[in-house]
Formats: structure tokens, C-alpha cells, sequence
């Protein structure tokens, strides 16, 4: 079965033991907690808690401080910052307490944050130094001396960067700036310039308010640089060879041994995660007078592994499974093949099926493979589509293999209609054709409108058993056998086909045999409460307004209706794009066909087959979708179930 069986799991332990056993349930990841605690106040009082005899020793809790875990893991965070370290769970070694965890963490940081600030303040220096070099590059030539113009008794100054953009408000605003303002140079891998502003004292505070306006940046020049432009440069570049090679012996004491500081600080990390896992859990958790009990939910393969681990603890436990009723609602996980697991993802997008459901995921893969293979059946366009499913598998395995299966299908198909890259038989006498002839050929085109129903009909019967079972399932008798999707809704849907059937002498049965069989249909359908209240023995037989009751049936009676000739001609669509694909690329070979030149022949054709690759495969992609999700999914898949989310380290938990 595709959906993994789940077990209602119930442990009860003593106090005593429940840091180590919490410990344990959470490094298992495989418990997906269940927090209604409605029903066990009775439960533990008079079934569990006499059955664990050594409870009544004395014992102390030791609890942990959630100031003490949030205090680490900011530092943690803080230290693996500043060395460029990305924290990982370590799952290899969780052997030692939180009070060692913190002591290494105190230890490391006495050996080494003094180091790491010191460089952190070089490094933003150094950043500050190579970016002041560079701007006295570029105003080399201008041979300003600034140490002159700090002697300057009435006047001011000040060098910035204004961006590209804001120089022209500069130019349009020159009459209105008490301020001389020179362009002295440029830096272009910023695309901005550098400028030299030269203001009367007085007019000081008005010139920096029109300066804000255009975003100015005040390049800070400290007091030692202030000389000539070749006196600046040779200081820069002597101050910047002293940080650099205090950086490169700075650098030598942190990143010394990396490798053994990377994995330290992810042994504090991952103790510090599993304390606050424990610390929410034990929130979580119900508490009796002596004993706590966790309820969650195990896949049913994982009880007895789970149950070991626990016994390894202590034998102060009692575990308890739940037998599933209908009417529990575990979370779903789904459990295919390979064949099928890349269609989940479809699945999802649609709703997660609930626990009781069938898995749609076997019969959504093999019929949305059928459909596109029907509607995009081309040899050498599904080879590349699989070639592209390959390349986008090592980055997203679940697109790359749905992509792969799809574009196996268009290939299987494209021998099917003997089509390499648009061209069919009649161009290419050793291309292999079970069609015989291009699907648009007078002979082909009614047998694939055809055959595109009888696919339609036999999709859509599969779709309404599914639907049937499910509902029966659910002991759902009003829906599964007297409802527009159940026994007489399918009833009512093959009446019409066969009607139709009928009435164009493909069969040779009488009309009124079907017409009979749908006035039935429909009246049973109408009556459905009441018909499901008489079996059941429930009385009264309609509740609520009688006529309110007819009314609203009876436009749900018409509904189906419509809808039933929606799905009699909805998969006409399917045989219709087979014959687009083929008419499509047609059009391109007229139009290769009118010109003489060879390359323009092939850059056309080529073109045509980009086109059809992306703009037609996507809208066969699509009508595929809309084929699954409005005229299937509707007959049998509810959703309505939630995801299996079992308390992992490092992973934002939801909590139900």
C-alpha cells in the first residue's frame, strides 16, 4: 500500500526518567506528536500508573534553563559566524551534558575570540585602507594637497562620491550652491565619481543640506594621510602592508585546525538543539503525580525498534498501541516505488490524501503518462525533454524524474505515430510506424477522436470505482452508492455514453434501454438522503425542509448532468492535441517548403521545434493537469490529510 502504515504509540514513564527517555524519542526522529491530552487523566490514574512499581523512590528532576540554552546558542551563532562556519547537526556524537557542551564552548572562546575580534577589526580597517587607495589613485593626477586645504581659515571642504545618476541634479542646481564643486576622478567598478566641495565656513550647514539631497558620500580622510597625493600613497600602502601581514598571522591562529573547531562547535550546537527539543517536548508532554506519558504517532515498521531503545533506558515504561479506527486521523506519509514517487509532488499540489484514502499517486502516474504520450507523442522531442529531465534531476530529483517518465512516454508514443522531430513516415521511409500514415491522414483522424474517448471512459471508470471504495471506506453509503460520484452517479455517467453510442448505431441496443437507465440514475440520486436514512434505519428520512431538500437536489441533479456531458466529451481534447502536435509543426515544414535556402529551411524547422518544445509541451503539461484534477480527482480523492512531521533536530516543527 502506498500510504506507510501509522501506530497510536503511548508511552508511560516515571518522572525519574524522562530527560533521558525525551532524549532518546527525539534522536529516533520518528515520532510525530500528538498533543490532545483530553482522555488521560482516567487513563493514567487507573491503568498506568500502578503498573510502574519503582516510581514512589526518591528522585530529582533536573531541568534546564531556557535563559542558559538561548545565552549559548547566541553565541554559538556569533562565534561560527565571525569564522565563516555553518552550523550542522552532529549526529555521530551526543554523549556528553550540557554543562560539559558549555564548558568547551567557555573554553573556546578564551582561546580564541580575542584572535577573531582582533581580526574581524584588521580585516574592516583594511577594507577601509585599500578603498581609501583607491580613491587616491584615481585623484593622483589632480595633485590636491589636503593638508593645504585644512589651513584654509574661512573656508571648508569635503570629498565624497556622488553616484552617476545624482551628478546631473549637481549640474542643474550650480547656480544655487554657495560651494565650489570639482570633479577630481572616478571609481568605475561602483560607477561612481569623486568630487571635491569647497564651501565658505558660514554656508557650512547649507551646503550639507543640498548635499544630503543627492545622496553624497563623505569620504573620511584621517588627520595621517593629510599631505601631497605621493606622500598619501606611499603611507597607504606601507600601513596596508602592516595589516596585511598581521591579518595573515591572525589568520593562521583562528583558521588553524578548522576542521576540528567545525566539528566541535557543531557537537555544542547539536547539544544545544537537543536540550531545547527536550525543554519544548517536556511542555508538551501530559504530566501525571509520578509519570509522564507521550502520545504520538510511529510508522507501524518503527514500534519495535522504538519500544528497544527505550527499554535500554530503563524498565520503569509501559507502551501501548492503539488499534486505528475510521474514525482516527493520523498523518499521511506516502510510500511509493521509484516508478511512482516523482508524481507525489503532483499529488501535493492537489491536497495530501488522508490516512483511510487510497493513494492516487500509482493511478495519477499511469494515466497523466497515457495522456501525454497521446497528446505529445514525438521520438526525438521526448528524447530531448529527457535529456533535460536529467540535467534538472541533479539539481531537483523529483522535476528531473518527472520530466524523465514523461518524456519516456512522448518517445513510446512517438513511435507509435512515427514522428522524429515533427517529421513522419512519408519524409523519413525508415522511421517505424505502428499508426501507419501522419495521424492527420482523412483514415486517422476519426479512430484517434475515438480512441481518445474510449481512454476518456475507461480513465473515468477506474476514477469512479476508486471514488466507491474510498467512500465505502468511510462507511459513507449516501456518497459511495447514491451519490453523483458513487454507484448510480457512474450509472448515470456510462447511460450517457452508451446513450450516444446508441443513437450513432455504434452499438446496436436500443436508446430507450439507456434513457430509462438515466431517469433512474437521476431519481435515485435526487432521493439519496432519504434512501441512505431507510438503510441505516435513521428516522427522519429527510432532515430539515422537505421542499428546500427537492429544490437544492434538483439542481444538483441538473448539475449532473452537465457535468456528465462535460466528461462524455472532455477527453475529445486529448485526441484533438495529438492532431494539433502534428498540425503544428505541419505548418512550419509549408513554410521551410517556400524558401530555396537550406540554412533558412533548417532554422525554421528548428525553430518549430523549439516552439513546440516549450509553448505546446507546457500546454499539454497543463491540459494534462486539468484533465487529472477536474474530471478524476473529483470522482475519488477527497485530501484532507495532513503530512507526517516527526520531531528532527534542527527542523522547524508544526505543532497539531
Amino acid at each position: 500500500m502506498a500510504i506507510e502504515k501509522m501506530t497510536m504509540v503511548s508511552l508511560v514513564a516515571s518522572q525519574k526518567d524522562k530527560r533521558k527517555i525525551l532524549e532518546k524519542l527525539i534522536l529516533s526522529e520518528r515520532i510525530h506528536l500528538d498533543t490532545t491530552h483530553d482522555d488521560l487523566d482516567n487513563f493514567i490514574t487507573h491503568e498506568y500508573e500502578s503498573k510502574i512499581s519503582h516510581i514512589m523512590e526518591d528522585y530529582t528532576l533536573e531541568e534546564t534553563d531556557e535563559l542558559d540554552i538561548d545565552n549559548m546558542s547566541y553565541t554559538l551563532e556569533r562565534i561560527a559566524s565571525s569564522l565563516n562556519i555553518s552550523l550542522e547537526i552532529d549526529r555521530n556524537d551526543n554523549s556528553y551534558t550540557l554543562a560539559t557542551a558549555n564548558d568547551e564552548l567557555n573554553k573556546f572562546i578564551l582561546e580564541t575570540e580575542e584572535n577573531i575580534e582582533k581580526l574581524r577589526e584588521l580585516e574592516n580597517s583594511h577594507i577601509e585602507l585599500r578603498y581609501l587607495e583607491n580613491i587616491v589613485h584615481s585623484v593622483k593626477q589632480k595633485n590636491i594637497k589636503f593638508k593645504m586645504l585644512t589651513q584654509l581659515n574661512n573656508f571648508g571642504f569635503q570629498v565624497g562620491l556622488l553616484a552617476h545618476e545624482n551628478t546631473m541634479q549637481i549640474r542643474k542646481n550650480y547656480e544655487n550652491i554657495s560651494a565650489i564643486v570639482v570633479k577630481v576622478g572616478e571609481v568605475p567598478d561602483i560607477k561612481e565619481d569623486i568630487y571635491l566641495v569647497i564651501y565658505p565656513n558660514h554656508l557650512k550647514q547649507e551646503t550639507k543640506n543640498i548635499l544630503a539631497s543627492v545622496n553624497w558620500q563623505k569620504i573620511r580622510i584621517p588627520d595621517e594621510f593629510l599631505g601631497d597625493i605621493t606622500q598619501i600613497e606611499k603611507h597607504l600602502h606601507d600601513k596596508i602592508e602592516v595589516y596585511n601581514k598581521e591579518i595573515e598571522r591572525l589568520n593562521t591562529l583562528v583558521y588553524k585546525d578548522i576542521n576540528n573547531k567545525r566539528q566541535l562547535l557543531n557537537r555544542i550546537y547539536t547539544r544545544v538543539q537537543l536540550e531545547r527539543e527536550i525543554l519544548k517536548l517536556s511542555n508538551q508532554v501530559y504530566h501525571g503525580n509520578n509519570v509522564f506519558v507521550v502520545r504520538s504517532w510511529v510508522p507501524q515498521k518503527d514500534v519495535a525498534d522504538l519500544e528497544k531503545q527505550i527499554s535500554d533506558i530503563t524498565n520503569k515504561y509501559v507502551i501501548s498501541n492503539k488499534p486505528i479506527e475510521k474514525t482516527d486521523e493520523p498523518p499521511t506519509i506516502l510510500n511509493n516505488n521509484k516508478l511512482f514517487a516523482p508524481f507525489e509532488m503532483i499529488v501535493k499540489m492537489y491536497g495530501l490524501p488522508s490516512y483511510h484514502e487510497i493513494d492516487p499517486t500509482p493511478f495519477l502516474a499511469l494515466s497523466i503518462c497515457l495522456i501525454f504520450g497521446i497528446m505529445f507523442g514525438d521520438i526525438g522531442q521526448g528524447f530531448l525533454y529527457f535529456v533535460a529531465g536529467s540535467i534538472v534531476a541533479k539539481k531537483n530529483a523529483t522535476a528531473g524524474g518527472l520530466l524523465k517518465r514523461l518524456a519516456i512516454c512522448s518517445m513510446l508514443f512517438g513511435f507509435f505515430y512515427g514522428s522524429l522531430f515533427g517529421l513522419e513516415q512519408h519524409q523519413l521511409p525508415w522511421l517505424p510506424s505502428i499508426l501507419g500514415g501522419s495521424p492527420l491522414d482523412t483514415d486517422n483522424i476519426i479512430p484517434i477522436l475515438v480512441a481518445s474517448v474510449v481512454v476518456g471512459v475507461i480513465l473515468l471508470t477506474l476514477s469512479y470505482t476508486v471514488g466507491i471504495i474510498n467512500s465505502l471506506r468511510r462507511s459513507d453509503i449516501e456518497h459511495g452508492i447514491f451519490g453523483s460520484h458513487g454507484v448510480f452517479g457512474y450509472i448515470f455517467y456510462i447511460s450517457l455514453i452508451l446513450l450516444i453510442a446508441s443513437i450513432t448505431g455504434v452499438i446496436g441496443i436500443s436508446p430507450i434501454v439507456f434513457e430509462i437507465s438515466i431517469i433512474v440514475a437521476l431519481i435515485v440520486m435526487v432521493f439519496k438522503e432519504p434512501l441512505t436514512h431507510l438503510i441505516e434505519n435513521t428516522r427522519p428520512l429527510i432532515k430539515g425542509d422537505k421542499g428546500t431538500y427537492f429544490v437544492e437536489n434538483g439542481f444538483e441533479g441538473l448539475e449532473t448532468v452537465l457535468s456528465g456531458l462535460s466528461n462524455a466529451i472532455s477527453f475529445i481534447r486529448v485526441g484533438a492535441f495529438a492532431l494539433n502536435h502534428a498540425g503544428l509543426f505541419l505548418a512550419f515544414l509549408i513554410m521551410s517548403e517556400m524558401t530555396d535556402n537550406i540554412i533558412l529551411k533548417i532554422f525554421i524547422l528548428v525553430l518549430g521545434n523549439i516552439l513546440i518544445l516549450t509553448l505546446e509541451g507546457l500546454v499539454v503539461f497543463v491540459q494534462c493537469l486539468r484533465l487529472e484534477y477536474y474530471e478524476m480527482f473529483n470522482k475519488y480523492f477527497m485530501g484532507g490529510g495532513y503530512a507526517y512531521n516527526p520531531i528532527i533536530l534542527g527542523k522547524e516543527q508544526e505543532i497539531i
